[in-house]
C-alpha cells in the first residue's frame, strides 16, 4: 500500500486551494500572493512517502500540477526522539517527498509531527496520531460472479465484508480497477478475451470526468458492509480496500469528495499551521478480487 492512495483527492484539493486564495474579491493578479500547501498521509506499516508540498496558483493562469510542486523545501517528520529528514523524488513525472530508508515504517497508535520550511522562510507544521491496525474478519471473495440482474441478489449477498474495528468510528472504502485491458489471461485456462466496463452507472458517459477514473470511494459508520456491484467500474482484476482513518483524514475526505465540498476554501478543512492542507493517517487493509463477467443467458 503506497501513501499516494489519495492522489485522486490531491488534484481536487489543489484546485480548491487555487480557487480559494484567488477569489473574485481579490486584488488584481499582479498582487497575488501564493499560499503554501501540504498534503501528507501516513499509512500504518508503510514507508514514509508521497508527501506533497506545493504552492497555490492564481486562477488567471493555466492549472499546472507539476509547476505547483515545491522541490526545495526542508521537510522533517518527528516521532518521539526520532527525526526523519525527507528528500524530494519524482516517479513517472509525479514528485513528492519521502524518507529514503524504506525499512522505516509507520507505527500504529503513535504521534507523528511534520515540519516544513519553505525556501522563502515560511513554516508549516501539523500533527497526527496514527490509528490502530485493522484486519479482515470476513475477506472479500477471490472471485465474484457479476449477476445478470443486479437488482435481484440472493441473501446473504456474497459481497459482504467485515473487519476488526480498531479505534476508528467511521471507515473509508475504496474499490479500484487494477487492469482495464486484461481479462482472459487471468482465467484457467487462459483466453485472449479483453476486459470491458460493467456499465452499471447509466449516467456516466465519456463527457463526464468521472468516466475515466479507475477508483470509487465511499464511507461507512460500521465495521462491516456489502461491497455493492455499482462500486465496480470494470470486470476483471479489482482491489477492495478499507481505510481506518484518523479524524483529520475523515473530515478532509468528506470535505473534498462528498456533499461538503466547495470551491471556497475554509480554514476548518485544514489542520496545517502556517499554510493550507492536511497531515492525516490511516490503517489500511486490501484484498484483490476478480469480477467475472455476466453469465450469458
Amino acid at each position: 500500500m503506497k501513501s499516494y492512495i489519495m492522489r485522486s483527492i490531491t488534484t481536487v484539493v489543489l484546485f480548491l486551494v487555487v480557487l480559494a486564495v484567488s477569489g473574485c474579491e481579490d486584488e488584481p493578479p499582479t498582487d497575488y500572493v501564493s499560499e503554501p500547501f501540504l498534503e501528507a498521509y501516513l499509512i500504518v506499516d508503510e514507508p514514509i512517502q508521497g508527501i506533497v508540498v506545493a504552492n497555490s496558483q492564481p486562477i488567471t493562469e493555466a492549472f499546472d500540477y507539476a509547476g505547483m510542486m515545491e522541490r526545495n523545501a526542508q521537510v522533517t517528520i518527528t516521532t518521539g526522539s526520532d527525526v526523519y529528514s525527507l528528500e524530494y523524488a519524482e516517479t513517472d513525472g509525479i514528485g513528492s517527498y519521502r524518507y529514503p530508508d524504506t525499512s522505516v515504517r509507520i507505527k500504529p497508535g503513535t504521534k507523528y509531527a511534520i515540519a516544513v520550511l519553505m525556501p522563502d522562510g515560511k513554516e508549516l507544521s501539523a500533527e497526527t496520531v496514527t490509528p490502530e491496525r485493522i484486519s479482515w474478519t470476513i475477506e472479500p471473495r477471490e472471485f465474484l460472479q457479476y449477476p445478470q440482474d443486479t437488482t435481484v441478489l440472493f441473501s446473504p449477498d456474497s459481497l459482504r465484508i467485515a473487519w476488526t474495528p480498531g479505534n476508528s468510528i467511521e471507515y473509508i472504502i475504496r474499490v479500484k480497477a487494477l487492469d482495464t485491458l486484461g481479462y482472459g489471461q487471468y482465467l484457467e485456462p487462459a483466453t485472449t478475451e479483453i476486459n470491458e466496463r460493467t456499465n452499471n452507472i447509466p449516467f456516466e458517459e465519456p463527457d463526464d470526468p468521472t468516466f475515466y477514473t479507475l477508483t470509487r470511494w465511499g464511507f461507512v459508520q460500521t465495521n462491516q458492509a456489502p461491497t455493492v456491484w455499482a462500486a465496480f467500474r470494470w470486470y476483471g482484476r479489482n482491489e477492495v480496500a478499507i481505510l481506518a482513518p484518523d479524524q483529520a483524514m475523515l473530515d478532509w475526505f468528506k470535505a473534498t469528495q462528498w456533499g461538503g465540498r466547495s470551491v471556497e476554501y475554509r480554514p476548518e478543512f485544514s489542520n496545517v499551521n502556517g499554510g493550507v492542507g492536511i497531515l492525516a493517517s490511516a490503517s489500511v487493509i486490501e484484498q484483490d478480487v476478480f469480477v467475472l463477467k455476466r453469465k450469458k443467458q
